[in-house]
């Protein structure tokens, strides 16, 4: 039961390489994301219960140099899939200063005993609240800053490649445009689906402390896990209400864009406004954008069958 999100995560990571890989790699930016999104999420879970101290001593803090790519790799995927190929520039290379600054405040950590470090956190386990921002002892900077500083760098970039993806919608192509909102649309799904159970999370656990200086790592409030075992649950859920962002199905719309596309007919229909008989498609704008941007043509031997298998669109069609 404690490690069922992994096992969704691990399914949808799958599902999103299978479907995307051939057409953006860029997707493996958004996978890395996911995944440790939810190595961080495990280990409140496992903090939790006495089960699996091995487990949690490796993702604890092992992995805090990844958690500061989480923004950035998820900027990366915005830009890939805009571009509409894997996207790796120069600007990577600073996104990652972050990332090498908490390494270098963990090294401590690294070196410290396996068994020492095994101990401690079997500790921690079993001590209900037990304040690790305070205790940590292995690392130059305090945990509780280092957290706190892994927080705000992640959300100054989240906040950034917002900024960047409306600036898109506004300034580009109708075709861009309409990618953009897609992507926008499906992110106004999910991001408020894994936040806000968070914050009131965090919120609740706040107020219920017994500790005097801040949010305990280890709270008494979260001492029954069902509610933390509910919350790692509720990302990989998530993608399941987007089926066309998991399936990278492009003709269909989620729920959003149905029920917008579902008020705009009905619109037309009561100004009197009549379509002409020939709508453009999503596949036609799909070719147009591959012949612009890909040039195809140029090749000697070019044919319908290879726009087909480029955009996995039926030849027939």
């Amino acid at each position: 039961m404690l490690f069922t999100s992994v096992i969704l995560v691990s399914l949808i990571a799958c599902v999103l390489l299978l479907n995307h890989w051939s057409q953006n790699k860029g997707i493996i930016y958004l996978v890395l994301v996911i995944l440790i999104i939810s190595a961080r999420q495990l280990s409140w879970l496992l903090a939790h219960t006495p089960q699996h101290t091995n487990i949690l001593t490796v993702i604890l803090i092992h992995i805090d140099p990844l958690i500061a790519l989480n923004s950035p790799l998820l900027f990366y995927y915005f830009k890939s899939l805009v571009k509409g190929k894997l996207v790796v520039d120069k600007y990577l290379f600073i996104f990652l200063i972050p990332s090498l600054i908490v390494l270098l405040n963990t090294l401590p950590y690294y070196a410290y005993p396996w068994a020492s470090k095994l101990a401690y956190f079997e500790q921690v386990q079993t001590h209900i609240p037990y304040n690790v921002e305070s205790h940590f002892p292995f690392l130059f900077v305090t945990y509780d800053i280092q957290r706190t500083f892994l927080a705000l760098f992640n959300l100054v970039v989240f906040l950034y490649s917002m900024s960047y993806l409306f600036k898109l919608k506004k300034s580009s192509s109708i075709f861009l445009k309409k990618k953009v909102t897609v992507l926008i649309n499906h992110l106004l799904v999910v991001v408020p689906l894994i936040i806000l159970p968070n914050w009131i999370g965090i919120i609740y656990a706040t107020l219920h402390s017994n500790l005097k200086d801040g949010l305990a790592f280890r709270n008494s409030a979260f001492a029954s896990e069902g509610y933390l075992f509910f919350i790692v649950l509720i990302l990989p859920v998530s993608f399941f209400f987007l089926p066309n962002w998991l399936y990278n199905d492009q003709n269909n719309g989620n729920l959003i864009d149905r029920v917008l596309l579902f008020f705009k007919r009905s619109n037309r229909s009561n100004t009197g406004f009549q379509q002409t008989s020939f709508e453009k498609s999503d596949d036609l704008d799909r070719i147009l954008n591959y012949i612009e941007n890909e040039t195809p043509y140029l090749a000697y031997n070019f044919s319908l069958h290879d726009v087909s298998r480029a955009l996995n669109i039926p030849h027939m069609r």
